[in-house]
């Protein structure tokens, strides 16, 4: 076994030290989890993310030899709309600088490195050749923009593959939708999530929960679970302020709702 997959399975997050990523320690375990468990049941795949910034997430894939392809696709807006009711704002978000940041990572190969300044509805899905195994959402945090990310990635993605979401605690009104519809459709699927906000959905045969990285997160789910709620508790101390609790006191007594028979 080369020295790099020994890294990628032994979860080394030295592994994202050449560019900055927008993601806590316990996000990289769980991408470089699901890049080894990738590895494992695949001779070679293709990789898709769209979100890429400053290429912080993509850093593992260019140099790992079992990943042949990649896609990067990115609008690379200067600001962002996202569901937490605050436009985020990226400074110098150019596909130039990524690239950059990239050459800089120890054994890059930016050959298979394919990069799409463009939103997804505007994307040709033949331009996805070959089919990716692999896609990562990370792109603009609102559920609209997720599901179209989302269709996007079903309709140019390999029969059996998977399909993970960053920051799941924002974007989880459209990952309800999306397991609601898998479940409609009668779609082989899993669906889960790691620590710390990172959502995977497995389509067809692509077991990857069967990874031994994977299934010891999955055995200790409280942390990506309290992770969630703790990010959540904010609104929850906004909401308990006066007069918010007032106007639900009324309510309730009004209601009855707050009486237990």
């Amino acid at each position: 076994m080369d020295n790099f997959r020994q890294r990628i399975e032994g979860l080394d997050l030295s592994l994202f030290d050449k560019v900055h990523s927008q993601t806590s320690p316990n996000d990289k375990r769980s991408f470089l989890a699901i890049e080894a468990a990738t590895g494992e049941l695949t001779d070679g795949f293709t990789y898709l993310e769209i979100g890429s910034y400053l290429g912080g997430s993509l850093q593992p894939y260019v140099a790992d030899g079992r990943c042949g392809r990649i896609f990067s696709i990115d609008l690379r807006p200067k600001e962002s709309a996202d569901d937490r009711g605050v436009s985020q704002i990226y400074h110098d978000n150019t596909t130039a600088r990524m690239l950059e940041n990239l050459r800089g990572v120890d054994g890059a190969d930016l050959s298979k490195l394919t990069c799409i300044d463009a939103d997804v509805k505007d994307i040709d899905p033949s331009r996805i050749d070959p089919a990716p195994e692999l896609c990562l959402i990370d792109g603009e945090h609102t559920d609209e923009a997720t599901w179209r990310d989302y269709k996007f990635c079903r309709e140019v993605m390999a029969s059996n593959g998977a399909i993970v979401f960053h920051d799941a605690m924002i974007i989880y009104n459209c990952l309800d939708r999306i397991v609601t519809e898998l479940a409609s459709e009668g779609v082989k699927f899993r669906a889960y999530n790691l620590p710390d906000v990172v959502f995977v959905v497995e389509i067809g045969d692509f077991p990857l929960h069967r990874s031994q990285s994977i299934t010891d997160m999955l055995t200790n789910n409280h942390v990506g679970y309290l992770h969630s709620l703790k990010f959540t508790d904010q609104y929850r101390r906004f909401a308990n302020r006066w007069p918010f609790t007032a106007i639900r006191q009324v309510k309730a007594r009004f209601t009855g709702s707050n009486v237990t028979k």
